[in-house]
């Protein structure tokens, strides 16, 4: 039996926290219905951007007129921002990237792959993929530093989430149980309404930084949609799995393409 898609935003607001950050938000996921929260993912990212950016910028204050900070010092900032961020989401993004990366190149048909997804061994595949995600990550957000884009930090987290907006909207589940199952289906109102106003304020935000800086965040924006889609033809559906991945690949396209335009 299908579960009934219900909607109560604070509740739905709490569960998308609590579901992706280690946050000490109280949410109960509700037997018997499936909450409307993968339209409030971005606010999962919307709380790391500026969590992000906030430390940064106080950074730049007490450093003034010494910002940004030579390049081992920068270097060490954006190590410690993105573990930052790897330990607010308690890893599960890049656990779901490693997963992804060693079904995907490990097996050859969907069911094949979402068993090898199921072992909780990390391969040779999930291995480097994460090294060179990480390093890439690293490396970007080292120039956003140094070119004191700091906006690009604040609002790659948010794109990223978006990435698991589209999958949950417009996927269907590879399993009838799990994560995937659990949040994939259209939208009701509000959760809709909230994700539009969030996607309104990276638009709007990037707008008002340059022309350059709209185009990225259009893009990454584009990337969000089309990633997950990529990724759950290769399962089969959507997973839990899948949603991580995307997220993880989105938010690092992201970082990279305002780096390239700092």
């Amino acid at each position: 039996m299908t579960e009934r898609t219900t909607s109560r935003p604070l509740r739905d607001l709490a569960l998308a926290i609590s579901l992706l950050t280690i946050l000490p938000v109280r949410a109960e996921w509700p037997s018997g219905e499936r909450p409307d929260v993968a339209g409030y993912f971005p606010a999962a990212g919307l709380l790391l951007g500026l969590a992000g950016w906030g430390a940064l910028k106080t950074a730049a204050l007490l450093r003034e007129p010494d910002w940004p900070p030579c390049v081992p010092h920068s270097l060490l900032l954006a190590s410690l921002l993105l573990a930052a961020w790897a330990f607010l989401t308690r890893l599960l993004h890049w656990d779901g990237l490693a997963d992804v990366a060693d079904g995907l190149w490990g097996a050859h048909t969907p069911l094949e792959r979402i068993a090898i997804m199921g072992d909780s061994r990390i391969g040779a595949f999930g291995t480097s993929v994460i090294f060179f995600v990480g390093l890439l990550q690293v490396s970007a957000v080292l120039v956003l530093i140094s070119e004191k884009m700091l906006v690009g930090v604040l609002l790659a987290p948010v794109i990223g989430r978006f990435a698991a907006v589209a999958g949950s909207w417009f996927g269907s589940p590879a399993k009838p149980t799990g994560l995937g199952a659990a949040v994939t289906g259209p939208p009701r109102v509000p959760s809709a309404a909230f994700a539009l106003a969030v996607l309104a304020g990276v638009v709007a935000m990037s707008l008002s930084t340059s022309r350059a800086v709209a185009m990225v965040a259009l893009a990454a924006l584009l990337l969000s949609l089309s990633i997950p889609h990529l990724l759950a033809s290769r399962f089969g559906g959507v997973t839990g799995d899948v949603l991580g991945a995307s997220v993880m690949l989105t938010e690092t396209a992201a970082l990279v393409l305002f780096a390239l335009v700092s």
